[in-house]
């Protein structure tokens, strides 16, 4: 009897190529730390699954991992794979679903069905009007392993579609595995979209700066989102200029092929399930990693880790393993570096100081004084165009031997709470606080999670606990 299900990611992350090659697996390896090396994170090849048209699945390891090729970059196509708990002769046991774990239970592998929904709901989000949803469905029985289209779709019956009923904008597509006697489970993979911009049947009389090909011109030119213009200060819209058509306050009615949305699997009903079984999964589409060995400082996963986990670094005993918070730190400044190797720090100290200005006129505050809350801009050299870059860059590295920075913060235990900017606070200025000059997805200043910033003044504080006094 099949007591439990749960899909494994519970949520995963594809990304959009042009390639119809899937990229290579791989995970990121140890630093590069050698006396000429990047510090950076390294990238490691790792076992690959291949899927062919019929669902059969290959293994192989690849020696290099190839992230773009001659038709562009490679897609992220994850896998989804069906786990559970069921009970045999009283005993409890747990793990991958296979055919035979299905027949044990009465089920056969068209018992299962796996159900996929994603939407692209940007438009809408402006617009707020339903016919503006674009929306693919799928539902698969557990023995089809043909590849599947997911056709993005407005609503049926609505009055004036974003996308007309004889149209599709392409959202990806999913395809189940066929098991075998070498990798039994159940595996659903999903391959994103190529990363194409979609427009209007009208958008050439609307605009020559954006040009697209002809079998992309598939929206409805009497759609609410095309000629879509903002309204006051709209908290959905910030910052303000966020899609085609904006700067003039008229849409030009673009949207992407990026989605998320479920995957949910279903058991039916039987004696021992009257209601049936099901689970489901979560699936995110981004566009490529334009810098895979690089790391950011804040991450999904630190995001989940402060809501279910905030609590940790709050308690001494935790604190106490200097070895494991030592760890999470040394982690931490590995991926500071990491991401001030992807950011141009003059633009973005530029910008803030624009930024400022525009909040100390609103508030009729010294707009100078409000500009330097950022740094003075730098002088370029010849060799050095980009001197904030490249002293940001310089300081990050020093702390990748993380003695220098706790050597630091013992002679000077007020410094952290001085150069690393608290969580959630009100504060609108850009200032030099860590981290510096970045725009957080309120569009306010961004900062660590609270878990990484309490994490961070514990272990400062730990630091100074067996000094000798005086020094």
């Amino acid at each position: 009897m099949i007591d439990r299900l749960w899909l494994y990611p519970p949520l995963a992350y594809g990304r959009l190529g042009p390639s119809p090659t899937p990229c290579d697996n791989y995970r990121w390896g140890p630093n590069d730390l050698s006396s000429r090396g990047t510090g950076r994170t390294t990238v490691q090849p790792a076992e690959t699954l291949e899927v062919a048209e019929d669902g059969t699945v290959t293994v192989r390891r690849p020696a290099a991992v190839t992230f773009k090729d001659a038709a562009g970059f490679r897609p992220v196509c994850p896998f989804f794979e069906l786990h559970g708990a069921w009970t045999v002769d009283g005993v409890a046991q747990e793990g991958p679903i296979t055919v035979e774990v299905l027949a044990a239970a009465g089920l056969a592998l068209a018992d299962v069905r796996w159900e996929v929904e994603v939407a692209n709901l940007k438009a809408h989000h402006y617009t707020q009007v339903d016919d503006d949803r674009i929306v693919a469905t799928v539902s698969i029985a557990g023995d089809d392993t043909g590849r599947r289209p997911l056709e993005g779709r407005s609503p049926a019956g609505a009055a004036a579609p974003l996308v007309p009923a004889d149209s599709r904008v392409p959202l990806g597509s999913v395809q189940l595995t066929s098991p075998d006697a070498a990798l039994p489970e159940l595996r659903l993979r999903f391959t994103p979209a190529v990363g194409a911009v979609y427009g209007p049947t009208d958008l050439p009389a609307r605009t020559t700066e954006y040009v697209l090909p002809a079998d992309r011109l598939v929206l409805n030119p009497r759609s609410s989102w095309v000629g879509f213009a903002l309204s006051g200060d709209d908290p959905r819209t910030n910052p303000r200029e966020l899609f085609a058509g904006a700067e003039g306050n008229s849409g030009l009615g673009l949207v992407d092929d990026v989605c998320d949305g479920t995957v949910r699997v279903v058991l039916p009903a039987g004696p021992d399930r009257p209601a049936g079984l099901s689970a489901t999964a979560r699936i995110v589409v981004g566009p490529p990693d334009f810098a895979p060995d690089q790391r950011p400082f804040t991450s999904a996963a630190d995001g989940l880790t402060d809501r279910v986990r905030r609590a940790d670094v709050l308690d001494p005993a935790y604190v106490a393993d200097t070895d494991r918070t030592t760890l999470e730190v040394r982690d931490l400044f590995e991926r500071v570096l990491e991401t001030v190797s992807t950011v141009n720090v003059d633009a973005q100290n530029d910008r803030a100081r624009f930024e400022n200005q525009v909040i100390a006129r609103g508030r009729g505050e010294p707009i100078e004084a409000a500009r330097d809350r950022a740094f003075p801009p730098a002088e370029p050299l010849t060799e050095h165009p980009f001197p904030l870059t490249d002293a940001a860059r310089a300081r990050h590295r020093r702390f990748l031997a993380l003695e220098v920075l706790e050597d630091l913060l013992r002679e000077r235990p007020d410094l952290l709470p001085t150069v690393v900017r608290e969580p959630a606070t009100s504060e609108r200025y850009y200032d030099r606080r860590m981290p510096a000059l970045m725009r957080g997805s309120d569009g306010h200043p961004m900062h660590l999670t609270r878990r990484q910033y309490d994490l961070l003044r514990a272990w400062s504080t730990a630091l100074r606990r067996d000094i000798e006094a005086g020094t």
